[in-house]
Parts: structure tokens; sequence; C-alpha cells
């Protein structure tokens, strides 16, 4: 299968793995910890992890075992409350960061898209000259290829579709 991808497509999966690549190696240090943080954080190990700590922590202390935080505890709240705020903290640190770069991605892919709306603009516009060339203007003349070679204009459709989510934002409350 991979001898049938074209070269236009081994190109383009180059330049994202390298775009990537690159997002990756321009992390900060702080960057690097909270991914792994929050990578652990978000995973079974931490979460069986969490259960036998918090486990055996009452089970030395309610078997008689150890009574370094008799029940009801405290210190054991204390330590989760502050492992709470540590962590969500964190978490949000790498959402804010994975946000920017969505945001990025997101630019990227809007002038991609603005580029080929362009280049497909410029297409049907040769489309059109070679029909009226050819003496076939009736194709020419077709409403809806006139409509489709206009210069797509986006401030307008940002516009429209902000109203368009206004109206729909009272039905959705």
């Amino acid at each position: 299968m991979a001898d049938t991808l074209p070269e236009a497509a081994r190109r383009n999966i180059a330049a994202v793995r390298d775009l990537a690549a690159e997002v990756r190696r321009k992390r900060t240090r702080l960057d690097r910890i909270t991914d792994a943080i929050s990578g652990f954080a978000g995973s079974p190990r931490f979460l069986a992890a969490q259960v036998l700590a918090v486990a055996g922590w009452i089970g030395l202390n309610a078997l008689g075992l150890a009574r370094f935080d008799p029940y009801p505890f405290e210190f054991l709240n204390f330590a989760l409350a502050v492992e709470a705020i540590l962590l969500s903290t964190i978490v949000l640190m790498a959402q804010n960061r994975q946000g920017r770069e969505a945001a990025e991605q997101a630019e990227l892919h809007l002038q991609v898209g603005l580029l080929a709306e362009q280049e497909t603009t410029k297409m049907l516009e040769m489309l059109r000259a070679i029909h009226t060339r050819l003496g076939l203007n009736e194709a020419a003349k077709d409403p809806e290829l006139r409509e489709m070679i206009q210069t797509t204009q986006v401030e307008v459709i940002a516009d429209e579709l902000k109203r368009t989510r206004e109206e729909e934002a009272p039905a959705e409350e």
C-alpha cells in the first residue's frame, strides 16, 4: 500500500510530521513537566497508586498498625486537598498550552483553506474562459459557476456565522 502513495502525499505527511516535531521542540521545560505530570495523573497507574496509597493510609491508621493520622484522617484530607489543587493547576496549564497549539493549528488550516479556495476560484475562471473560447456559452454562463467564481469574503462569512450563532443561542438556553 505504501508503494501506491503519491509523492505529494508523502511530502505532506513529512511536512505535518516536521511541524509537530517543531511544536514539541519549542515546548519549555515547564511545558514538558506539566505534560508529564498531567499525563501520569490521567492514567490508570495513577488511579491504582492513589487507591492503594489512600487504602494503605486508612488501613495503617484504622487498624492501629500506626497512629500518625487517627480517624477522621485530617492529615490525609489535607494532603488530598493540596494534591487536588496542585493537579488541577497543572492540568489547566497543560490545557492552556494545548489550546494555544490548537489555535495555531486552526490558523494554519484557515490559511491553507483560503489558499485552496483561491486556487479553485482561479481554476474555475480558467475553465469558464475555456468554455467561452470553445463556444460553450451555456456552460460559461451557468449562474452557479458565476457564484462560485466570486472571491470569498472571509469577514462576511464570519459575520454571518456570528449572526447565525446569536440567533440560535436563545433557543439553546
